[in-house]
């Protein structure tokens, strides 16, 4: 009996340090990648009256502050030129402050799914 009290501490404590060890390899940090901000009347002139790009996605999202500890409530737009198939990624911090946080070209609907599947990202 208390070789497999023994056994089964040493695999808690082996599992835990592997655990332990995956968790360090994650590298997250806050980027300081540059984005475009601007009020909502020029985000409007520029991706609706310069690219002709529609809202066709809104989300209800989150924004780390500055300081990294806290978070904002956003709302994050998708807009896409269906024709040109350019795209904005648009967040909206408040009513003053809106940035275009990626934007590109050559946007595509992913395929739905004919039956439920699990989806992952690829590299």
């Amino acid at each position: 009996m208390r070789n497999l009290f023994n056994a089964l501490v040493l695999s808690l404590v082996l599992t835990t340090s592997v655990y332990a060890e995956h968790e360090k390899s994650l590298k997250l940090y806050n980027s300081q990648k540059p984005v475009q901000c601007m009020i909502m009347d020029e985000m409007m002139k520029l991706v609706d009256g310069q690219f002709g790009e529609k809202p066709w996605f809104t989300a209800d999202g989150l924004a780390a502050s500055s300081d990294g500890q806290q978070f904002i409530k956003t709302t994050v737009v998708v807009a896409v030129n269906l024709e040109t198939k350019t795209f904005s990624v648009i967040e909206i911090i408040n009513p003053d402050l809106v940035c275009i946080i990626g934007s590109g070209n050559n946007f595509t609907f992913n395929e739905p799914p004919s039956k439920q599947t699990s989806i992952v990202w690829e590299n």
